[in-house]
């Protein structure tokens, strides 16, 4: 019998015991990150959002980033806001 990195049940039977904090995941953390990310993609998808890239000089990320603190929001949210006014949406 073998084991799967998937396998919750049997993914201690084959390893050996160690002192110390005992695990709460019974993944590595490549895999953790992994599963992570897809549930977010999966959140994302489900709110009906997508993922865009934007390159952008440094002068106006700070700019996003100052009027982002003073309107206590987040870069994406001032950006949204912003381009739902541009766009009258």
């Amino acid at each position: 019998m073998s084991v799967q990195p998937e396998d919750r049940t049997t993914i201690d039977m084959f390893s050996t015991t160690r002192p110390g904090r005992p695990r709460s995941n019974p993944y590595d953390r490549t895999q953790q990150s992994r599963l992570n990310k897809r549930s977010q993609r999966l959140r994302d998808k489900h709110a009906g959002l997508h993922r865009l890239e934007v390159k952008l000089p440094a002068d106006v990320v700070a700019a996003l980033d100052e009027a982002g603190e003073e309107l206590g929001m987040s870069r994406a949210e001032v950006i949204t806001k912003a381009l739902e006014q541009w766009l009258h949406l």
